[in-house]
């Protein structure tokens, strides 16, 4: 499976949204677009980055950043188990992993071991009101992984997690928007 890097052209998709909808990444092309890959519906990691990230998209798309995710469940699981939260951006159900398999995104049993050790992300989980534990609809070794695509679709950032709670940083995302203006590096 061949990862991305940036600089690369981010390949195209046409693929159905929650909604009903087509999304397209040639629809969103003159803008920035955040596309995140989650593992499945139910994954504890994912509904806690889920979560934020919702609470983020307003502040991106005011700088002009598309977010786009992307879960390796049924579109019915997802509807299911996130949309009672509210759907701020366009989310594709890719049970068939096509997506995951176009941007590299990798399955790792290691990083499932060592996702594990992430105890305050799963415990904020599991103390959500909202969540809600269920069998996973999708493969349990799944490694998340995030893009951020420039205006010219070239990836600006291309960022596979290590493990099954690893999501680009938000310092990253706010750098690519716009939102810090210095030249530091930020961590990996």
């Amino acid at each position: 499976m061949k990862t991305l890097h940036s600089g690369d052209q981010a390949p195209d998709f046409t693929l159905p949204g929650l909604d009903g909808r087509a999304v397209r990444l040639a629809d969103y092309r003159g803008r920035k677009v955040l596309l995140t890959f989650f593992r499945y519906a139910t994954c504890p990691f994912c509904t806690v980055r889920f979560v934020r990230l919702a609470q983020e998209a307003p502040r991106y798309a005011e700088q002009g950043i598309q977010v786009i995710g992307v879960f390796e469940s049924s579109a019915d699981y997802v509807r299911e188990y996130l949309s009672r939260r509210g759907l701020p951006f366009p989310v594709i159900a890719d049970p068939d992993g096509t997506l995951y398999a176009q941007y590299g995104v990798k399955k790792s049993l290691p990083g499932l071991l060592f996702g594990m050790f992430r105890m305050p992300t799963l415990l904020r989980a599991l103390f959500d009101r909202d969540y809600r534990m269920a069998a996973p609809d999708g493969s349990l070794i799944r490694i998340p992984a995030d893009f951020l695509i420039g205006p010219d679709r070239l990836i600006a950032d291309a960022y596979y997690g290590s493990d099954i709670g690893d999501h680009i940083p938000f310092q990253r995302i706010d750098r690519f928007a716009g939102l810090i203006a210095d030249n530091r590096s930020l961590p990996t």
